[in-house]
């Protein structure tokens, strides 16, 4: 198995340092003989033994990436759950949003629970992005550009909370790769 570590900073700028907060955290686990990719969460808020400036301490695995980095995040990763995670791939909003308008969209299914926070982020990803997108409108399976998907990833306050909101990035990124094949 070759393990790699997905990062999704709460970056909305060009800055990829330490002070970012490693909101999704996934490792892509692929099965190199049969070539088969498992994509397995970690929620940001699981505690686990950091490394802050040298001293350990029990903290969210989202701080991780402030206090050091990707570095600090795979430290963390490979000490706690027994891995060795040595690639990892970080991205920030806008780096999602240029993915997925690179494989031109992405289709997805909103349920009503969605459909009522979908169009705050949008909104917000308008402004700091600097792109347009339209409002969805309607239930069922969309067709989403970048800042659409990005949006659809962000909803948090459903039933389910952190876990379906895991749940809808894992689905962007499958959404993803099943467009690039």
């Amino acid at each position: 198995y070759r393990n790699i570590a997905l990062l999704g900073i709460d970056s909305r700028a060009d800055d990829y340092g330490v002070g970012n907060r490693s909101d999704c955290i996934i490792i892509a686990s692929i099965n190199q003989k049969t070539k088969d990719i498992k994509l397995i969460s970690v929620y940001r808020d699981t505690y686990l033994l950091l490394d802050e400036k040298g001293t350990e301490r029990l903290d969210k695995v989202t701080h991780a990436y402030s206090y050091g980095g990707a570095q600090n995040t795979l430290k963390a990763l490979n000490t706690n759950l027994d891995l060795n995670i040595s690639e990892f791939v970080t991205v920030n909003f806008d780096a999602v949003i240029e993915i997925v308008d690179a494989v031109g969209w992405v289709s997805i299914n909103i349920d009503s629970n969605e459909l009522q926070y979908i169009n705050q982020y949008i909104d917000e990803l308008i402004k700091t992005s600097g792109k347009s997108a339209k409002h969805i409108t309607k239930t069922g399976k969309q067709t989403l550009t970048g800042v659409q998907a990005v949006a659809y990833s962000r909803i948090r306050y459903t039933a389910g909370g952190n876990y379906k909101r895991t749940e809808r990035m894992r689905t962007v990124i499958e959404a993803v790769l099943a467009k690039a094949k």
